[in-house]
């Protein structure tokens, strides 16, 4: 999935920091998760903790961070991924007109074209499907966000936008005429009880301790709630009410790192209440905050910092230009617990 500020590129240097200076451990957490490619990558070492406010992400985490496997659908009694690939358009045309939220919101259908009309119908006529099995007790829990987690993967390899969901395009992308196909993920069981959550990360952290603590803030004023709303609508799947022409939900929980008056007591509250042993922090040099403020933070509650900085070149959209002075920030510290 094409994330803002993933850091899939960057999980060599991660691991790096960590091996020189970081003796043992054995839990990582992973409070700002996104597309939980970070906490998948360590789940093999350490016993994983992952966390995002955002409830797209959130059911990711839930599917390949708390399960070891892929489930078995026991009760459903037949695999739901070949199933829903199988759908023919004769059995998408039976979902009634009052369940086609994704056709009537975010389809031409609707006036927008985030999704081509077989697409949106594929997407509500497997969300209505997982709704019912889970309310019919055919699937439980762990199969319930699994699937949709696997839905919302599959999602953005038909989506008809330049990299975010914050516009969509006025002319078919190639990508967005192909047909939604689900695709199993890997998961990689690593014998241990993992932990997935929907908080607030300066919530969280005042719960929870460890020995390893990776933050990966917003950095910039794009706010996540807006930029991938779609899928968080998919993923929660409430029906709400969108405004504007782009869809955007109502009264989504906006993040205070994405906020120039608010980012640095976020980030200070968050180091401070941390009770983990060794504090890693990815940022990057157009962030919000200065690398003296995060450096000076980090010294007040820890010790042994560094500071490493790594050449990075950003997902390039079709209107940005690559500025080849960026870097990307890897900080460390130690702190007593």
């Amino acid at each position: 999935m094409r994330y803002i500020g993933s850091k899939k590129l960057l999980l060599g240097d991660i691991e790096r920091v960590i091996d020189e200076n970081i003796k043992s451990a054995g839990s990582f957490c992973d409070i700002f998760s996104g597309t939980v490619c970070v906490g998948s990558y360590f789940k093999n070492k350490y016993k994983i903790i992952t966390n995002d406010l955002m409830y797209f992400s959130y059911c990711i985490q839930k599917a390949v961070i708390e399960n070891n496997s892929c489930p078995k659908f026991v009760k459903l009694g037949f695999n739901p991924i070949e199933y829903f690939n199988g759908l023919t358009p004769v059995k998408l045309n039976d979902l009634p007109e009052e369940q086609r939220f994704c056709v009537n919101n975010f389809s031409p259908v609707g006036g927008r074209m985030y999704l081509s009309e077989k697409n949106a119908l594929k997407t509500d006529y497997i969300r209505n499907t997982v709704e019912n099995w889970k309310s019919e007790c055919l699937i439980n829990n762990s199969e319930y966000y699994y699937l949709i987690a696997v839905l919302i993967e599959a999602i953005p390899f038909v989506s008809n936008i330049s990299g975010t969901y914050g516009a969509y395009n006025k002319f078919w992308d190639k990508r967005s005429l192909k047909d939604l196909t689900l695709k199993e993920p890997e998961i990689s069981d690593n014998g241990k009880e993992n932990k997935a959550f929907n908080l607030d990360g300066n919530e969280l952290i005042k719960q929870i301790n460890g020995d390893i603590l990776y933050i990966d803030p917003p950095y910039n004023k794009r706010q996540y709630s807006s930029n991938y709303h779609l899928l968080e609508t998919v993923a929660k799947y409430d029906f709400p009410t969108l405004k504007g022409v782009t869809g955007l939900r109502s009264n989504d929980a906006k993040s205070d790192y994405c906020k120039k008056n608010s980012v640095l007591n976020s980030f200070e509250d968050l180091i401070k209440n941390a009770k983990f042993k060794h504090i890693i922090m990815s940022y990057s040099t157009e962030g919000l905050m200065g690398v003296n403020d995060i450096e000076k933070v980090m010294c007040k509650y820890g010790t042994g910092y560094k500071l490493y900085e790594i050449d990075y070149r950003r997902f390039k959209s079709r209107e940005s230009k690559i500025d080849s002075n960026l870097k990307e920030l890897i900080f460390y510290v130690r702190k007593e617990v």
